[in-house]
């Protein structure tokens, strides 16, 4: 019990046990043992798995590279196609406009033609008319004329005249003026 009551004291008067020359041996080999047991069980079981995650890690970036990079040609490859098809269409929405605008024409051409033949047709039967009212008009105004003189000479004068005398006079006046 005495011996306890000192291991006790030699504890209780204060510093620190791992600067306790005496005990530097067992310290170095239980540190050494330690160390030995500590890299045999990093080196066999710690270690292996860091290097697989990393190799995995290391697998995992190439193929994403890869990927990015076959990506970033078919992404270049669909743009092109896709310019090519915008230049394509251009040119057929280009070609379709200039054919309408040719059927347009066309469509406007034969329209004029047509209405330039009916305004024709038309101004020639207006013609025709004319020249018929102005036959009809010329042919009615020795009637006109003798029945307005056969009037006068009647107000004027106070006699009555014959409507054919009056109708000779008339076409006789009109032929001198005509004929002049």
């Amino acid at each position: 019990m005495a011996q306890t009551q000192t291991e006790v004291a030699d504890h209780g008067q204060g510093g620190l046990p791992q600067f306790d020359a005496t005990t530097f041996e067992t310290q170095l080999v239980w540190l050494l043992l330690s160390f030995v047991v500590l890299f045999i069980i990093v080196s066999r079981m710690a270690l292996p798995r860091v290097t697989k995650v990393l190799e995995e890690r290391e697998e995992r970036i190439a193929t994403d590279l890869d990927t990015a990079e076959r990506l970033r040609r078919e992404a270049e490859d669909v743009k092109n196609a896709y310019e090519v098809s915008v230049v394509e269409a251009r040119r057929k929405a280009q070609e379709t406009i200039l054919g309408a605008k040719e059927s347009i024409k066309a469509d406007i051409a034969k329209a004029q033609a047509e209405l330039d033949a009916k305004l024709g047709a038309k101004a020639a039967e207006a013609e025709a008319n004319i020249a018929k009212a102005r036959a009809q008009a010329l042919a009615d105004i020795d009637a006109v004329a003798s029945d307005v003189a056969a009037e006068m000479v009647s107000k004027l004068a106070g006699v009555d005249v014959d409507a054919k005398e009056t109708g000779k006079a008339v076409k006789a006046a009109l032929a001198d003026v005509k004929g002049a």
